[in-house]
C-alpha cells in the first residue's frame, strides 16, 4: 500500500446522472466483510471478466465486423467449400494485441446506477444469495467524499477514472460509427446486451509497461517462483482504500429473501465494527 493519500480522481460523462441517483453494489457476505474490514473497494482486472470484449474500441469493432462481411462475401463461396477464409489477419492481430494491453492494465469496480428505492431483481439474482446484501450511496455524496478525503492504492501508481457505462450495439455498424469520434474511454463501452446492468465503473489504470518473463532458478521450485512473479506482476485485482471511511454515507439493504436470523447477524456485525451505516429491509417481496 502506498503511503501517500491520493486525490487525483476523474469523474466523466456525468450528464446522464441525476441529482437523486444512487450507486448500488450487490455483495455476498464475504465481500461485504472484506469491504468494511479493509475499508476498500476491490477492482478486478478487465481480462478476468466474463466478457472477452472488455475495453474494445469502436474502431476495433468496425474492423471485426468488416472482417465478418469479407469472410462471408459471395465471391468466396466456392473457396469456402474446401478452405477457411481469413481476411484482414494483420489487422486482427493488431487489435488482439491492443485489446490485451487495455485489459491487462485496467481494473474495474462495477456498480449499478439507480434511485434510492429502486432495487434490481436481476442484480440480486446474479451477484448475491439470500444471505447477502447490497450497499448504496448517493452519487453526489460518494463523489464529494472521495474528492475531499482521498484514497490509497496498492502496487504501482494508478490513475482513477469514474464514469457511467455507455451501451452500443456491437453488431450495428451505424451505431458503432457514432462513437468513432467520441472521446469516451473504451473501458466505459459495453455491448447493448448488458444494458440491463445500468453500470457505473470505477477504473484504476496502471501505466503500460513491459512485464518480464518468469525467471526460473534450478534450485527453487517453479510454483514458488510463479507465485512470487504473479504477486508482483500478474495480480488479478487491486484495491482502493477510502480515507475517512466513517464519513461516507453508505446504506445497507438486506436481501429480499433474507431471514430474520441473517438480518440480526448482519446488524450485529455493523455494531461490532462501530460503523454508522443505516440498514434497511428490501422493498421487494419475493418467494
Amino acid at each position: 500500500m502506498t503511503d501517500e493519500i491520493e486525490k487525483n480522481i476523474q469523474f466523466i460523462n456525468e450528464n446522464v446522472i441525476s441529482d437523486d441517483d444512487y450507486l448500488w453494489k450487490y455483495l455476498d457476505l464475504h465481500k461485504f466483510l472484506s469491504f468494511i474490514i479493509s475499508k476498500s473497494f476491490h477492482l478486478t482486472r478487465l481480462d478476468k471478466f466474463e466478457d472477452k470484449r472488455e475495453g474494445i474500441s469502436p474502431i476495433h469493432l468496425l474492423y471485426q465486423n468488416h472482417k465478418k462481411e469479407l469472410d462471408n462475401h459471395p465471391m468466396f463461396e466456392k473457396m469456402r467449400t474446401f478452405m477457411t477464409i481469413d481476411t484482414l489477419g494483420g489487422q486482427m492481430n493488431r487489435i488482439e494485441d491492443e485489446l490485451k494491453k487495455i485489459q491487462r492494465f485496467n481494473y474495474a469496480s462495477c456498480w449499478v446506477i439507480g434511485k434510492k428505492q429502486t432495487e434490481s431483481v436481476a442484480m440480486w439474482n446474479l451477484y448475491s444469495d439470500p444471505k447477502s446484501l447490497a450497499i448504496r450511496i448517493k452519487y453526489s455524496d460518494f463523489k464529494k467524499n472521495i474528492q475531499e478525503n482521498g484514497y490509497r492504492t496498492n502496487g504501482v501508481d494508478k490513475e482513477i477514472i469514474c464514469s457511467p457505462v455507455n451501451y452500443l450495439n456491437f453488431q450495428d455498424k451505424n451505431n458503432i460509427a457514432e462513437y468513432i469520434d467520441n472521446l469516451l474511454d473504451s473501458v466505459f463501452l459495453k455491448d447493448i446486451s448488458f444494458k440491463h446492468e445500468n453500470e457505473f465503473r470505477i477504473i484504476a489504470r496502471e501505466k503500460e509497461r513491459e512485464i518480464p518473463s518468469i525467471n526460473y532458478k534450478p534450485n527453487i521450485s517453479r510454483s514458488h517462483i510463479e507465485n512470487l512473479h504473479n504477486s508482483i506482476y500478474n495480480y488479478p485485482g487491486t484495491k482502493i482504500e477510502l480515507e475517512n471511511f466513517e464519513k461516507y454515507n453508505f446504506e445497507i439493504v438486506h436481501h429480499p429473501k433474507s431471514t430474520d436470523w441473517t438480518k440480526e447477524n448482519i446488524n450485529e456485525i455493523i455494531k461490532k465494527f462501530d460503523i454508522g451505516f443505516d440498514i434497511y429491509d428490501s422493498n421487494l417481496e419475493l418467494k
